[in-house]
């Protein structure tokens, strides 16, 4: 099996086991998600989405140190990709009330994630750039399951705006991302080096999840 097939193969598992077990999912089946808890969710995009230009440009720049010209060319193409989509969720949270998102921070699970990034950059940009298919694969896995699932309880498409125009540009860019990948990945690093990074990011997606819930509890 290609090493990519395999990275896909953990995609597929990460997202059926968020479907089928995660804290949150049963959260919003229920009904129990609060506008505050929304608040966070969109705040931590906000965060995370802010850091993507930068980190990009960083894994381009690691890439032609490492004389890896194509890869370098690949982080590139994606900073205009990411620009400004912290913007989006700006507006998504504009449109609750202020009462709601004062004072929200984002999850400390989504700055870990930053930092995370940050470090899969300076080990190997390959980590990295397997780390933004896994973002972009599991988006399109789940995203429009999540809209449909908040939809039911009165957050809109057009209230989610930010997670709305991602699913919309990662299910295009998710099937050629892994083509992509499977080009640029040289002999190094090895598969387990690749599928370590992702699973710690994978670990911190699960702890961002349950953050909110906890922040839903806390209002009940």
């Amino acid at each position: 099996m290609s090493r990519v097939k395999v990275l896909r193969e953990m995609i597929e598992c990460s997202a059926n086991e968020l479907r089928e077990t995660s804290a949150l999912a049963m959260l919003v089946r229920q009904g129990k998600i609060t506008p505050r808890a929304i608040a966070l969710y969109l705040e931590s995009l906000r965060y995370l989405f802010s850091h993507s230009p930068e980190l990009l440009r960083a894994a381009a720049q690691r890439s032609d140190e490492l004389g890896r010209v194509g890869l370098g060319d690949y982080f590139r193409a994606k900073v205009h990709e990411e620009q400004g989509h912290d913007n989006w969720a700006s507006s998504d949270l504009a449109r609750l009330p202020a009462s709601v998102a004062a004072g929200i921070r984002p999850a400390q699970a989504v700055v870990q994630l930053v930092e995370l990034q940050r470090s899969m950059i300076v080990r190997d940009p390959m980590c990295y750039a397997a780390y933004v298919l896994w973002a972009e694969y599991l988006t399109a896995l789940l995203g429009a399951e999540w809209l449909a699932a908040l939809a039911a309880f009165g957050y809109s498409r057009e209230q989610l705006s930010s997670v709305a125009k991602h699913l919309d540009a990662d299910r295009e860019h998710a099937p050629r991302g892994f083509d992509e990948v499977e080009g640029l990945w040289q002999a190094e690093p090895a598969t387990s080096v690749v599928l370590e990074g992702v699973e710690a990011a994978a670990g911190l997606f699960r702890g961002f999840c349950e953050e909110i819930c906890a922040e839903a509890q806390r209002a009940a």
